[in-house]
């Protein structure tokens, strides 16, 4: 991929939109940019602010490799589910648990996460909030993180 053709997209307020509201206003607007965005030859990636599991759907709408779809509340394991083979996901580890969690949680989490969603690829790991790692989160925290990854995410 040429990460000079990525337009970065970052959403709001789709948890306040009901499933009618969202497929008429919110998502004609929006596939139509990520459509033209593709036929330019530009990759998106879309973060998708809040909860999106009633709209997700509606992602396979879009073509096949289309960008990548960045959740922050969505369950990993269902987009994973839903758009596997279509969609490069992103995010998956909770913020809170960086910060406050201990290394062994942090380890069990992301070992169990990595057996669920690793089968067939395209999923990248990451912090589920687009402000990633914070300087809240403890060193042996992220140590432990890339340490999991390393070991239990290797295909």
């Amino acid at each position: 991929m040429n990460y000079t053709n990525i337009a970065f997209i970052p959403l709001h307020l789709n948890e306040m939109l009901s499933p009618k509201m969202h497929d008429e206003f919110y998502w004609p607007t929006l596939k139509k940019v990520i459509v033209e965005l593709y036929n330019q030859g530009m990759k998106s990636l879309v973060f998708f602010e809040g909860d999106y599991t009633p709209f997700i759907n509606t992602i396979k709408e879009l073509p096949k490799g289309w960008g990548i779809a960045w959740f922050e509340k969505t369950d990993i394991r269902k987009a994973k589910e839903i758009l596997g083979g279509h969609t490069c996901i992103l995010g998956g580890i909770p913020i809170s648990l960086l910060i406050s969690g201990t290394p062994n949680k942090i380890k069990d989490y992301v070992k169990k996460l990595l057996e669920d969603i690793k089968p067939g690829g395209g999923v990248i790991l990451s912090s589920n909030i687009a402000l990633g790692l914070t300087k809240e989160v403890p060193l042996e925290n992220i140590k432990t993180l890339i340490n999991t990854v390393k070991r239990y995410g290797k295909y």
